[in-house]
């Protein structure tokens, strides 16, 4: 919609004018060549640091290696992964449908579910947990008290 201009409207230059595209009805944005045209906010950063005499630091390369894992813990941890994953799912579900919809047929399972399932990754890892400690420590074999400490004394009073 094009609208014209009454008597007295002074006639000011537009300064789209310029950037009109006469193929289409909208404007043309031009171009602005740059000295580093294409490089990305690394190589920005990088160049700008260089230049005010910053020393850039580069991270070490870590490869992952999966045998640097014991095969026992990483089960352990996908287990437990999956587990508390399915008891959150589980009870925010069953929470939802109890306390929106009043769907007791619905949200009460899915609610005793999820904390079963939290009550066994919580059992599961406890279990995981004094495995490890139990064979990370040296303690006596011999059925010796384990809270002695190395002078005989009982800590325990």
């Amino acid at each position: 919609m094009v609208v014209d201009r009454s008597d007295h409207e002074s006639e000011e230059p537009d300064p789209e004018a310029d950037f009109q595209d006469p193929d289409s009805d909208s404007l043309t944005i031009p171009r602005v060549e740059t000295e580093d045209a294409g490089s990305g906010l690394r190589a920005d950063l990088r160049s700008e640091l260089e230049a005010e005499g910053i020393e850039t630091i580069e991270p070490p390369e870590v490869s992952p290696d999966i045998s640097d894992v014991p095969s026992d813990l990483a089960k352990a941890f996908w287990v437990l992964v999956l587990v508390v994953n399915a008891a959150v799912l589980m009870l925010s579900l069953g929470l939802m449908f109890l306390l929106f919809n009043g769907d007791t047929a619905r949200g009460v399972p899915l609610t005793g579910g999820g904390l079963l399932l939290v009550g066994f990754a919580w059992r599961r890892y406890r279990q995981f947990d004094s495995v490890s400690d139990s064979t990370d420590t040296d303690e006596p074999t011999d059925g010796t008290d384990s809270q002695q400490t190395e002078y005989g004394a009982d800590e325990r009073g």
